[in-house]
């Protein structure tokens, strides 16, 4: 708690000097550019979070190295972690900054007298000692989430995505460049999550821009249900309730839909973190005997697909994984916790090194692996953290309430060697869940309501389950029965009609109605698959011009609205940097992509749309550059001028 409070007080002292910081700011448009920045308000609230992921455990394991034993009551530092938040809220408002440093010197107060407070800690027990196991009454719930998820018509579910990028920048774009040998993320192209998704994919795709599109959702969708089923088994054996586990695992399903295309962005699924819970089974069985390695090993081994896959996740499971392995068995094992980082970090260059070859061994390499997350850590808007207490408040305050005190009870739990090994082995998960349920949250802790959030919130609602069911273990039958009611309705009730008045998508059921899944086909029938006019454009004529005009192995610039399409179609790989080209987020891909092109292939439907942000501008390059010397189809050969 005193962590978290030193974070606050650091974030309100940035706050009443932020006109006086250096400014940097993301902007999509113009690319990553600080000169543009505006007063630096981002840089605060980052600041913030970033320190609180690292400075809680770092706290957490300095108490221990120092006490050896453990200290404060729940209630107090649930009341510190509530007046720091408040705080927070009111920093932000120029004219509140008084009631906020009053809130913090409360919360120091607070802070003060738990370090008195010597509270026994209850041991991490599951709610019975009954060992995991599958029965039939599981494998029901396993058919309903696969009824609830898979849709009955997946090209309907793709064709309906139209206009959004998403999965092409993150699957389609850079498998694409696997049609080309030794091309190297950060050096040849831009992998916008991981460097080793397009790898992945590129062996999946199939053939052409349709069997491309559908298997970006339906790798999606599948990643999706396998994370709820998982998660459902895992909360079952935390809280022994196979109602309320397959309850709440259904709603934060249902809440992931939003808007009436569903599955188009995988980053609003767990598609970022498919090794979510199978990374905190692995490491929490290593707490079960921190002598032996091997669980740790697999851990760190996922850990390491994790950075490929997804580079920001695999970072958090990097430090949680580290941080726990410290822990576990008595503070502090060195030795596990230097395995741990040593066996990621090594694992993850020698699969690069199998993937990408030698050139992977470059600072270009390193660099284009972690801009994204100084990108999207620094985006948004330069707004302070401002929550109104709508439905997101349960995602910016009690969650992280819960988790942040989690991870202090936990670390003190876990260092403890005479506790069983079920009890290190839940403690574990609790303290696994815990921080890297903190870190997803600290990406959207300003944006409205979004689906993100709801898939981002998954550690920090299965932790909180588990103490709701701690605390209601004592309960009298009939009031644990009343609560539990009163719970099922507010669910159904915030399914219903979740909303928010500066981002009015669907959402939940509403947004659930819409979607064709195997639940609602015996009921409804789905209307015939239209694809949208543009990819209607693609058809042999243009796809036998682009390879006629090519090698198979060489790098083909399309300028077109749906350049991923032709090139799919034509199993050629990108000359743009990035895909799809004329959303790059950055400008640079813009020089980096037309300087080296000798010719390109021209869609006149590129005319049709000035919206996108770059077609003026490489219009204004093909008049001045480039001249044209044959068309086939909708598709027109340029030569760059001598």
């Amino acid at each position: 708690m005193a962590a978290l409070l030193g974070c606050a007080v650091a974030y309100v002292v940035l706050l009443l000097l932020k006109n006086h910081l250096p400014s940097f700011q993301s902007n999509f448009v113009e690319g990553f550019d600080m000169a543009l920045a505006d007063k630096n308000c981002d840089f605060c609230k980052k600041a913030f979070y970033g320190s609180l992921f690292l400075s809680g455990p770092i706290a957490a394991a300095a108490a221990l190295y120092a006490t050896h034993q453990s200290s404060g009551s729940l209630t107090l530092s649930t009341i510190t972690a509530s007046l720091v938040y408040l705080a927070l809220h009111a920093a932000n408002d120029t004219g509140r900054s008084g009631i906020a440093i009053a809130l913090l010197a409360a919360a120091a107060i607070t802070v003060s007298l738990n370090r008195g407070a010597n509270n026994y800690f209850p041991a991490a027990k599951p709610s019975t000692d009954t060992r995991f196991s599958v029965r039939a009454a599981d494998l029901l719930v396993i058919v309903f989430l696969a009824l609830l998820l898979i849709p009955s018509d997946l090209e309907g579910v793709t064709a309906a995505v139209r206009d959004e990028s998403h999965k092409v920048s993150y699957f389609i774009g850079p498998a694409l460049y696997g049609y080309a040998p030794g091309l190297v993320p950060g050096l040849d192209y831009h992998s916008h999550y991981g460097p080793a998704l397009g790898w992945f994919f590129h062996l999946i795709m199939g053939d052409g821009w349709k069997s491309a599109a559908m298997r970006a959702a339906g790798l999606n969708i599948a990643i999706t249900l396998a994370t709820y089923i998982q998660a459902y088994f895992l909360l079952n054996y935390l809280i022994r309730s196979k109602l309320a586990a397959s309850a709440i695992i259904t709603a934060l399903a249902v809440l992931a839909f939003s808007t009436a295309n569903q599955f188009y962005s995988p980053s609003a699924y767990p598609t970022r973190f498919p090794l979510l819970i199978v990374f905190a089974f692995a490491i929490s069985l290593h707490c079960t005997a921190p002598g032996r390695l091997t669980w740790l090993i697999v851990s760190a081994i996922m850990c390491a697909l994790s950075l490929l896959w997804q580079t920001e996740i695999g970072l958090f499971f990097l430090v949680t994984g580290t941080f726990v392995a410290a822990i576990a068995g008595g503070f502090p094992s060195y030795r596990n916790a230097l395995v741990f980082a040593v066996t990621s970090i090594a694992a993850a260059i020698l699969m690069c090194l199998m993937l990408f070859g030698s050139r992977a061994f470059s600072l270009d390499f390193l660099i284009e692996c972690f801009r994204p997350i100084i990108l999207y850590g620094t985006g948004w808007g330069s707004t302070p953290i401002k929550w109104d207490f709508g439905w997101g408040i349960i995602y910016n305050l009690p969650l992280q309430i819960v988790g942040c005190i989690t991870v202090g009870w936990a670390s003190i739990r876990l260092s403890r060697p005479y506790d069983s090994a079920r009890d290190r082995f839940v403690t574990g998960l609790l303290l696994t869940l815990s921080m890297i349920g903190i870190a997803l949250m600290i990406k959207w802790v300003n944006r409205t309501l979004d689906a993100v959030w709801h898939q981002n919130a998954l550690p920090l609602v299965i932790v909180t389950a588990w103490w709701i069911r701690q605390f209601s273990a004592g309960w009298r039958p009939s009031f644990r029965r009343a609560a539990g009611a009163t719970a099922a309705v507010a669910t159904i009730l915030a399914l219903l009609f979740v909303q928010d008045k500066n981002n009015p998508h669907l959402y939940g059921l509403r947004s659930y109605a819409t979607y064709p899944s195997l639940l609602r086909w015996p009921f409804v029938s789905s209307p015939p698959v239209t694809w949208q006019e543009d990819f209607d454009q693609i058809t042999e004529t243009e796809t036998k011009f682009i390879q006629d005009k090519t090698r198979p192995d060489e790098r083909v610039l399309i300028i077109a609205l749906r350049d991923w399409a032709y090139l799919a179609q034509a199993h050629r790989a990108p000359l743009a940097y990035f895909m799809p080209f004329l959303v790059s987020f950055d400008a640079r891909f813009l020089d980096r992509s037309m300087t080296p092109a000798d010719r390109l292939f021209y869609d006149s439907m590129v005319e049709r749309r000035p919206e996108y942000p770059y077609v003026q501008e490489v219009m204004k390059r093909i008049k001045r550059d480039f001249v044209a010397v044959e068309t086939r189809g909708n598709l027109t050969l340029y030569e760059r001028r001598h």
